[in-house]
């Protein structure tokens, strides 16, 4: 059995163009500037790869773009042909195609492009060509709706992928576990109603989008229990987040007991992050993988597979991501990070947040222990 952890990354990703965009949340609207959702993010982070020797511990994967029959699993018709026309019509300027989602001519190629690499990663791990995967794509999919633009996101490029796992190799029960600081809205009304999907969103409680992502949010019909939502509370750092793998995340994956984990990895909850206020380093991203990492192999035979989102710092992106990937591939370079700062205790705050989110899943799944009183 392969330990390989493959590597998808195409330099045709830094082509998409959002132009001049804004951003809504917590603090209100902003002027971006220079677009937060720029180039350089994944020419920075693929650079740092590189000059620490991670690239080569990992085994390159090949991808086609997305075609219409993969697309359609998540989105409707009519709002691919609208997206390829108003992409089409787009000058350099860009063009609005959703809230706080512009883009360019070249927009909804690449984004398709993306949507592919997501799949081909499942498709690698599926078929035994590596046991995990990391894709360092661009554009992020997570605010993405079947027929909707949203927060830098065009296709949804976990949900094309968890539906791909679904129609091609027939898994019954895949977890998607999202912590980018923004509540991945687009992928739970994806699967709100879908029990065959357990989805899981760590989220800055109240960032981006301004509503929804409540603990209390926890699916539709058939999907009741099958959305878990955790949010928490600016300034969370790593303890924060270990409490609620530890006390709410890990024990549902237990019992749901899923075929494959995705996870949407965006790396904006780092403590240097323009649209986040979250406190996590490169050692609590690497904890946060490895603990998924060490997951999948108890669950599901390792299968796991990583698909970057979000992260605007272009300093500390790239290093948030190197954590990632080593906590993924259980590999660490040799690098000292110039930006890290120690994690500070958990606050009462934080804990109770945590426990509402545990208290909530209660009904669903059985959660028990001294911390549910």
């Amino acid at each position: 059995m392969t330990t390989a952890t493959g590597f998808l990354y195409d330099a045709l990703f830094l082509q998409h163009s959002a132009g001049r965009q804004t951003y809504h949340g917590v603090n209100g609207a902003a002027d971006a500037g220079p677009e937060f959702d720029c180039p350089e993010r994944l020419a920075y982070t693929k650079a740092l790869l590189d000059a620490t020797g991670m690239t080569a511990r990992l085994q390159p994967l090949a991808y086609q773009p997305a075609d219409d029959a993969t697309l359609l699993r998540v989105h409707t018709p009519a709002y691919l042909a609208q997206l390829a026309a108003n992409c089409a019509a787009a000058d350099g300027d860009g063009v609005e195609l959703g809230p706080d989602a512009r883009g360019g001519p070249a927009t909804e190629r690449i984004a398709r492009a993306a949507a592919g690499a997501a799949c081909a990663a499942v498709d690698a791990v599926l078929q035994g060509q590596v046991s995990r995967a990391y894709a360092l794509i661009r554009p992020s999919g997570h605010h993405a709706g079947p027929d909707y633009a949203m927060g830098y996101c065009y296709y949804n490029n976990v949900a094309v992928a968890a539906r791909h796992a679904q129609a091609r190799y027939g898994l019954q029960r895949i977890a998607i576990i999202d912590w980018d600081v923004h509540h991945g809205n687009g992928t739970q009304h994806v699967f709100e109603a879908d029990p065959h999907v357990l989805f899981c969103s760590l989220h800055e409680e109240g960032n981006y989008p301004l509503e929804g992502g409540c603990e209390v949010d926890q699916g539709q019909g058939a999907g009741a229990g099958y959305t878990v939502n955790i949010p928490l509370p600016a300034g969370s750092g790593y303890a924060a987040y270990a409490l609620a793998f530890e006390q709410v995340l890990l024990p549902v994956l237990q019992r749901f007991r899923p075929e494959l984990i995705l996870v949407s990895a965006g790396q904006d909850a780092n403590a240097y992050d323009p649209l986040g206020r979250m406190r996590l380093t490169r050692p609590g991203y690497r904890a946060l993988a490895a603990s998924l990492t060490a997951a999948a192999g108890e669950l599901c035979q390792g299968r796991i597979v990583m698909l970057q989102e979000g992260g605007y710092s272009l300093p500390y992106l790239p290093i948030a991501t190197l954590g990632v990937i080593e906590g993924l591939s259980g590999q660490q370079v040799d690098f000292d990070d110039p930006h890290w700062v120690p994690d500070r205790p958990l606050t009462s705050t934080e804990a109770a947040a945590v426990a509402r989110a545990r208290a909530a899943q209660r009904q669903y799944w059985a959660l028990q222990g001294e911390q549910d009183a």
